[in-house]
């Protein structure tokens, strides 16, 4: 049963995803190929295997693993994400690859059908990541793989809680960025044995992360973002390693771009 906080949740991303698709879409499909086909090999992804991309967006995982398994569904909240992920995957002539409308919480697969289950940038904003991860383990038989690649918080939770605020001043839609000691706990705790984990540190221009977000400089959230990123400079407190780049000519100098460090953990484990 969806509860009420959960139906506001899934408005706040159908909004989001919805006022993005594309912009978004662009720049996932684009710049995360490498970070798809990384997970394709941390799972041990192969022709004999049927998947599931869950909350998969615009296909980011689903358009690389389709080239490694026999077949793969795509699932996601948001008929527009799902529309260009669909027109993406007719563009590249990819057949073993259906979408479908669907919640990452209640995934409408059988019990253990599925050998793979995979998702990226999605747990941040589920309203309960651990029940994603109760679902994807679930769905997939023994000895199936489950793999999970997401931005991973301080395990400070005074540093973490003042990166979250940062995040949903960027994104309403966005829940709580989790430690990596607790999303190896919520594997332990769905009988998943990690096989291979690798932390990358992606450098991303401020003004960019928030394009990305449907923001631009003069935006309410756009300005209040960075007043909450700058004054986190001093002493990093919210972990996001903020520093200043030299402006651009076409920048104004008095307001000089700012780059930001994002913390990703790609997981790749079995189910035992």
């Amino acid at each position: 049963m969806t509860t009420l906080d959960e139906k506001n949740q899934h408005r706040l991303v159908r909004e989001r995803f919805t006022r993005t698709a594309e912009v978004f879409g662009d720049f996932a499909t684009a710049t995360r190929a490498r970070s798809a086909e990384l997970l394709a090999r941390m799972v041990g992804a192969k022709g004999s295997d049927c998947a599931v991309d869950l909350a998969c967006g615009p296909g980011t995982l689903a358009l690389r693993f389709a080239r490694h398994v026999r077949w793969i569904c795509g699932l996601d909240l948001t008929p527009a994400i799902l529309a260009r992920a669909r027109r993406s995957a007719q563009t590249e002539g990819l057949a073993n690859l259906d979408f479908a409308l669907g919640d990452a919480q209640a995934l409408p697969f059988a019990d253990g059908s599925l050998d793979i289950a995979v998702t990226s940038y999605s747990l941040h904003h589920m309203p309960d990541a651990a029940r994603v991860v109760d679902e994807m383990a679930r769905a997939v038989k023994r000895g199936g793989r489950v793999g999970v690649i997401d931005i991973v918080a301080s395990e400070d939770a005074k540093t973490a809680a003042l990166s979250n605020r940062i995040e949903r001043m960027r994104d309403p839609s966005h829940t709580r960025t989790l430690p990596k000691s607790e999303l190896q706990a919520i594997f332990a705790a769905n009988g998943l044995r990690i096989l291979a984990e690798e932390e990358h540190e992606q450098d991303r221009a401020f003004t960019h992360w928030m394009h990305v977000a449907g923001w631009k400089p003069g935006d309410r959230e756009f300005d209040e973002t960075r007043r909450l990123m700058e004054a986190t400079m001093a002493e990093d407190s919210a972990g996001f390693h903020p520093r200043f780049v030299a402006a651009d000519a076409k920048e104004d100098e008095d307001a000089p771009e700012i780059h930001i460090i994002n913390t990703v953990l790609f997981l790749a484990a079995e189910k035992i």
